[in-house]
């Protein structure tokens, strides 16, 4: 795998979540940087440890856009 760039950094377990299934989707792979702090998240819940999702520096572009349709959709949903 090339070099990786951040493209989330969130405490959300739900948007970590769908921002995961989108990637899995458009088959980019991704490195999820500080998910063993989720562990202490159950432990002590008001730490809320920051985690990183990276992914390469070749697909960042791809998944930008695919997580701002993601959003822009979420947003129109929500709206209507």
């Amino acid at each position: 795998m090339s070099d990786l760039s951040i493209l989330i950094e969130s405490n959300d377990q739900i948007e970590l979540s769908m921002v995961k299934g989108l990637l899995d989707d458009a088959g980019i792979p991704y490195f999820a940087l500080g998910q063993i702090t989720t562990l202490v998240n159950e432990v002590n819940p008001f730490l809320k440890k920051q985690i990183q999702l990276q992914v390469p520096n070749d697909r960042l572009a791809e998944a930008r856009e695919l997580v701002e349709n993601f959003t822009t959709a979420d947003a129109e949903a929500k709206v209507d």
